[in-house]
């Protein structure tokens, strides 16, 4: 398959980058995540990529993205997922500065919906991000 980048967004973590392609033959879009082998090793973080890797092709829920495939090269994983835009809660933050009560409700809500989707997996994970459809 041939793509071409539309974003890039850097996450918090160096470890990964996280890319936004759409596919040149039928013009869909997928975030791609790239992650460095060797930081994930000096890290002590493989177990948790391999559990995020897990949860994401398990859980169903429009607030967590699917994985579709992951494939490696010499010095990164890739993991090919389901591009949900609207950014994450943060940046939400960010632009709005404040949340409405009802806003705040909403996003609230939908966070336990997610987070529920997860623990049905009998997973709690350490960093969770929170995808907003706007």
């Amino acid at each position: 398959m041939h793509y071409v980048c539309l974003t890039t967004s850097d996450p918090f973590l160096s470890l990964r980058q996280v890319r936004i392609y759409r596919e040149k033959a039928t013009g869909q879009v997928y975030a791609i995540k790239k992650l460095k082998k060797l930081e994930m090793l000096l890290r002590g973080q493989v177990e948790h990529v391999k559990a995020e890797r897990n949860l994401l092709a398990m859980v169903d829920n429009n607030c967590i993205d699917k994985l579709y495939c992951l494939f490696k090269d010499e010095e990164y994983l890739y993991l090919i997922t389901e591009y949900l835009p609207g950014g994450d809660m943060m940046t939400l933050l960010i632009r709005k500065d404040t949340l409405t009560e009802d806003e705040a409700s909403f996003y609230i809500g939908e966070t336990v919906l997610a987070i529920k989707s997860i623990h049905k997996h009998n997973y709690i994970h350490r960093y969770i991000d929170v995808i907003l459809i706007i």
